[in-house]
């Protein structure tokens, strides 16, 4: 019996379709061997998306291609981090290149295996392919061969979500040599973001804010930077207006802080709602093989029952004309019988006849013999 690593792979490499029924046969081939363990976990594989068997195929097509991921997603985090913005802008293009190339690539493999492969999965596997390059979580997903539903990338900065980024020139130092921060009143960043804070992707990455000399940089849109002026000298007391002002700013970072976090909370739910969906989708599409596993077998249980019955009747017919041929040789034995016992009654006759015939010679015979006697007797 194959081990789960081999029943796996078979089960991604083959077409969505046949997932279901191919995983639920190795499942019951697994109990059949005494395995009910590594019939569970075969059991417990989730069919994957179109996109999904997409990529997991050109993982198996085209070769070192696990590698070429890795090492272009490494080498694209590592130019963003350094800031290096010809590098970027070339990685960029190299990745757009593979990624356009294996969307190419997986279009043809749809076609070569009969799925039509629409825009929109296309756009998917190109999501998922940009998203591996993006986030190593993702890649490690994507490399394993076993994917079973598209990613996506969503940030606000990073390379592999967007186009390269240029550095911004530094800003002068203060006269402080503090570091920069466009702080309003009161000390809070007019981003609202908090000094140092990263957006997170979907994926859970974070963008670059590198710091240059002389100054901070602050990330203000998709990939691009800006110089941030140095703080203007701080007054030496707040007024009520400019402390009311700052509070009510805080406050709106802390409502916006807790709008974040609901909103995390809001999307794992979701996720969550989206596995259960999907393990009852996977239920259901074990519960209908198993119903149309069933209706074949009853199928083919009624086409043998059916052959079985023409069969019978077949016999049957085999044995009435059977019986007529034996009704009929039943006459002619009767009829036969019949002319034997005339026979015999007829010679039974005749035989009494010549008994008495015999018996009337046997006395001519003695008359006679006496009629001599008398004529020798002087």
């Amino acid at each position: 019996m194959p081990g789960l690593d081999d029943v796996a792979d078979e089960l991604y490499t083959a077409a969505p379709d046949d997932f279901v029924a191919r995983r639920d046969a190795a499942a019951k081939d697994a109990r059949a061997a005494g395995d009910r363990d590594l019939a569970k976990e075969i059991a417990a594989l989730r069919k994957p998306t179109v996109a999904a068997w997409l990529v997991n195929a050109l993982l198996r097509d085209v070769p070192g291609l696990a590698d070429q991921l890795l090492a272009l997603g490494d080498s694209l985090r590592e130019a963003e981090r350094s800031l290096d913005g010809p590098g970027l802008r070339d990685l960029s293009k190299q990745r757009r290149a593979l990624v356009t190339s294996l969307v190419g690539r997986a279009r043809a493999l749809g076609r070569q295996a009969g799925h039509k492969v629409g825009d929109a999965v296309a756009q998917e596997v190109d999501a998922t392919l940009t998203a591996a390059l993006a986030d190593p979580a993702v890649a490690r997903d994507v490399t394993s061969g076993r994917l079973t539903a598209g990613r996506e990338f969503v940030g606000f900065g990073g390379i592999a979500a967007g186009e390269p980024v240029e550095p911004a020139a530094p800003a002068e130092r203060t006269s402080a040599g503090g570091r920069g921060g466009s702080r309003g009143e009161g000390g809070v960043d007019d981003t609202g973001a908090g000094a140092g804070a990263r957006p997170r992707t979907r994926s859970g990455s974070r963008t670059g804010t590198g710091s240059g000399s002389g100054g901070a940089r602050s990330a203000t849109g998709r990939g691009h930077l800006r110089v941030v002026e140095p703080p203007e000298p701080e007054e030496p007391r707040e007024s009520p207006a400019e402390r009311r002002r700052r509070r009510e700013r805080e406050q709106a970072v802390e409502a916006a802080r807790r709008a974040h976090a609901d909103a995390d909370e809001a999307l794992r739910r979701a996720r969550g709602t989206l596995d259960e969906a999907t393990r009852a989708r996977d239920e259901q599409e074990r519960e209908v093989a198993d119903a149309e596993q069933a209706a074949a077998d009853a199928r083919r249980e009624v086409d043998d029952l059916t052959a079985a019955l023409v069969d019978l009747r077949h016999r049957l017919a085999a044995a009435q004309k059977a019986l007529t041929r034996a009704d009929d040789a039943e006459s002619r034995a009767a009829t036969a019988l019949h002319a034997r016992e005339k026979a015999v009654t007829s010679a039974q006759r005749d035989l009494r006849q010549a008994e008495r015939a015999q018996a009337d010679a046997e006395h001519a015979a003695e008359r006679a013999e006496q009629a001599l006697a008398d004529l020798d007797t002087p």
